[in-house]
């Protein structure tokens, strides 16, 4: 009976060994990151501020913020304002990471720069990062008016592949930065930083006070597989008119006659399957114009037009 109970003694033992030591393995696999975050931390809007001299500061006449809930993120520019869907969330070491996809190939990283002072490091994927402050604790660092820099506008979440920034080169009122007279669009791949310049010219620059930065899209426009983009050329008219940039295999983007819509209106109806873009104008007070274009074998283009009369309400 002794025996028994001693061998009955040595199992309990060696059991609760293999346990501890399973245990400890599963806590060093665990510390690399945690998916159970108190996100909550963050749950808050957040304004961009700038170090100088081992100071704070906000621009009192800045106008970037981004605000974070359970699972969206809102970031605020002067010039685009972008809704990012959180898919899951992760911590490693002193950094949390809010991913876009199940893939982690999209991602905005926080890290905390100063705690007490609500002050985070804010990063999309590898690109540079900016300190923001928490809104509550705005009010306790220096605030002042700060001079304008360079306005642009910043694309960056209109393709997984490429970021795109159009850029005022030049202004007829260069002290308030009004009515640009040269600009350019820079077009910079995410993975190798390769950019391409691209020399933006409008139709006519009267027409625009600011930078057009709400009227740019990023769409497979010629059903070669490949991301291109348009941008307004003319906003004069009933209806604005585009400029397309094709890509091509090389990831150069340039802005080919060939293309049927080019300096037309945008392609918003874009059939994938069947390689057709339709298009609608209304003509006249009565009538609507349908356009289709569709794509051949060959790469040529074959175009279609008919005329509806509108339905009176």
């Amino acid at each position: 009976m002794k025996n028994i109970i001693n061998k009955l003694s040595y199992i309990t033992l060696f059991t609760s060994i293999i346990i501890s030591c399973q245990s400890k393995e599963e806590k060093q696999m665990n510390e690399g990151y945690s998916e159970n975050i108190a996100s909550d931390l963050y749950n808050s809007k957040w304004y961009l501020i700038n170090k100088e001299n081992n100071e704070y500061y906000y621009c009192t006449n800045g106008d970037q913020f981004f605000e974070i809930n359970k699972d969206k993120i809102y970031d605020h520019t002067p010039m685009e304002d972008t809704t990012f869907s959180i898919d899951h969330k992760k911590e490693k070491g002193d950094k949390i990471f809010l991913y876009g996809d199940k893939k982690e190939s999209f991602y905005y990283m926080i890290r905390w720069v100063d705690k007490n002072k609500g002050i985070i490091s804010f990063q999309l994927n590898t690109y540079e990062s900016n300190l923001f402050i928490i809104e509550k604790k705005l009010t306790s660092i220096k605030n002042k008016t700060c001079q304008p820099s360079t306005k642009s506008c910043e694309f960056k979440n209109l393709s997984n592949k490429y970021k795109f920034i159009l850029e005022a080169e030049e202004y007829k009122n260069e002290k308030e930065q009004k009515y640009p007279t040269s600009a350019w669009i820079i077009v910079t791949n995410k993975k190798n930083g390769k950019s391409q310049e691209i020399h933006y010219e409008p139709n006519s620059w009267t027409s625009y006070q600011d930078l057009p930065c709400t009227n740019f899209f990023v769409k497979d426009f010629n059903f070669d597989g490949l991301e291109d983009f348009a941008i307004v050329w003319d906003q004069g008219g009933v209806e604005k008119l585009y400029e397309y940039y094709l890509q091509d295999k090389n990831g150069n983007f340039s802005a080919l006659a060939s293309f049927p819509l080019q300096h037309g209106i945008l392609a918003e109806n874009i059939d994938l399957v069947n390689k057709t873009i339709t298009t609608q104008s209304i003509i006249g007070c009565c009538h609507i114009n349908i356009n289709k274009y569709k794509l051949n074998s060959n790469t040529t283009w074959e175009s279609s037009s008919e005329q509806h009369e509108l339905k009176k309400k």
